[in-house]
C-alpha cells in the first residue's frame, strides 16, 4: 500500500479505545466506528469491498463500511463534508438484495429509501445495484452501476455490545394515545388536516393540547424523524405538514418549536433546502415535511396555508 494513500490516515489515526479494541491505523473513530477513507484510489464496487477486507490485521475484521444507524450515517456525513471535498462520489457497504430496488447494508441490515439515507428523489432504473454517497446531495445515498470507479470507506469492525446492554438502550412504550393521537414511533401525535397559517398551526397545537403539552410537531431525534416520514409516506400522505422549525431571526437561523438548534444538511433538510435568501419576499422562514421532498425539511413561506402535526407529551 502506498504511503501517499496512507499519510493522512496515519496523522489522524491515533489509537483509541473502544468497547476494549483499539481503532488503530489507517483506520480514525468517526462516531462510534472505525473508518479508513480511501481518497485517491478508484476501484469498482467488488474490487473495492476485496481491498477493505485486505485491510483486517490482528484478528479483527474488515469490510467496506455499513452505516444502519442514522446517528452514524449523519457524523460521516459530516466528517466527509470538512475531510473530503474533493471527492463527488464514494462506495459504502450496501447493494441490492433478492428484488430490484430493496437495498440491504452488507452488515445485515434491511436498507430502507428515503429518510434519512437518500437523495430524496432517486430514481432506481434497475440496472444500478450498488450504493455510493453523494456529496452533490447533502452527503446521501444515490444508486450506481457496480463498475464505476469510485473512491470507497472501510471499517474495521469492534465488538459488539452485549445484548443486556443493547436492550437497556432500547425505549419501550406500552400504552394508549390520548386526545385521538396516533403512536409512531415512541411518540404519539395528532394529525390536524385543516388548513392554517404556521403561526395559527402553533398556537392550536399548544393551546387544543394543553394538558398535554401539546407542541407544533419537532423531533427529538433522527429515528424520531425517519419513523414520522416513513409514517407519512405509507399513509399515502400527499400534504404539506407544518412542523415545529422556524427562523425566528429571519438571519437563517433555524431552530425548533422547543428552542433546539436544527442542522444543515442531513438528516432532516432536503437537498437545496433552506432554500430562502434574503431577497425573498415574503421570506420562507417556517418548514414543512412534503411529499415533494420525499418528507425531508423544506422551507416555505409562514403565511402560507398546510395541515400541520401536533406532538403530544407522554404522561
Amino acid at each position: 500500500m502506498e504511503m501517499k494513500r496512507l499519510s493522512l490516515a496515519l496523522v489522524l489515526g491515533l489509537a483509541v479505545a473502544v468497547a476494549g479494541q483499539a481503532c488503530n491505523p489507517p483506520f480514525i473513530m468517526v462516531g462510534s466506528k472505525c473508518l479508513y477513507v480511501e481518497s485517491d484510489l478508484r476501484l469498482s464496487w467488488p474490487e473495492a469491498r476485496d481491498f477493505c477486507k485486505g485491510l483486517a490485521s490482528d484478528g479483527g475484521g474488515a469490510d467496506m463500511a455499513s452505516f444502519p444507524s442514522c446517528d452514524n450515517f449523519v457524523a460521516f456525513s459530516r466528517y466527509l463534508e470538512f475531510n473530503a471535498p474533493n471527492i463527488s462520489g464514494m462506495w459504502v457497504g450496501a447493494h441490492s438484495a433478492f428484488t430490484p430496488n430493496m437495498w440491504q447494508w452488507i452488515s445485515g441490515e434491511d436498507l430502507q429509501t428515503g429518510v434519512p439515507f437518500w437523495y430524496y428523489n432517486e430514481d432506481y432504473d434497475g440496472t444500478r445495484d450498488c450504493v455510493s454517497i453523494s456529496l452533490d446531495y447533502y452527503n446521501r445515498l444515490v444508486d450506481a452501476h457496480c463498475e464505476l470507479p469510485l473512491s470507497f470507506v472501510c471499517e474495521k469492525h469492534l465488538a459488539r455490545k452485549d445484548e443486556a446492554e443493547q436492550a437497556a438502550t432500547k425505549r419501550a412504550r406500552d400504552m394508549e394515545c390520548e386526545n385521538h393521537g396516533i403512536l409512531v414511533g415512541d411518540f404519539c401525535y395528532v394529525f390536524n388536516d385543516r388548513l392554517e397559517t404556521w403561526e395559527e398551526a402553533e398556537r392550536n397545537c399548544r393551546s387544543q393540547y394543553d394538558e398535554i403539552g401539546g407542541e407544533l410537531y419537532y423531533p427529538s431525534s433522527c429515528n424520531e424523524f425517519t419513523h414520522m416520514a416513513h409514517h407519512l409516506e405509507a399513509a399515502e400522505k400527499a400534504n404539506s405538514y407544518w412542523v415545529g422549525g422556524v427562523d425566528i431571526s429571519g438571519n437563517e437561523e433555524w431552530t425548533w418549536v422547543n428552542g433546539e438548534n436544527i442542522p444543515g444538511g442531513p438528516p432532516y433538510w432536503a437537498t437545496g433546502e433552506p432554500s430562502h435568501s434574503h431577497d425573498n419576499q415574503p421570506r420562507e422562514h417556517c418548514t414543512v415535511m412534503t411529499a415533494e421532498k420525499r418528507y425531508y425539511l423544506q422551507d416555505v413561506h409562514c403565511g402560507d396555508r398546510h395541515p400541520y402535526i401536533c406532538k403530544l407529551r407522554f404522561l
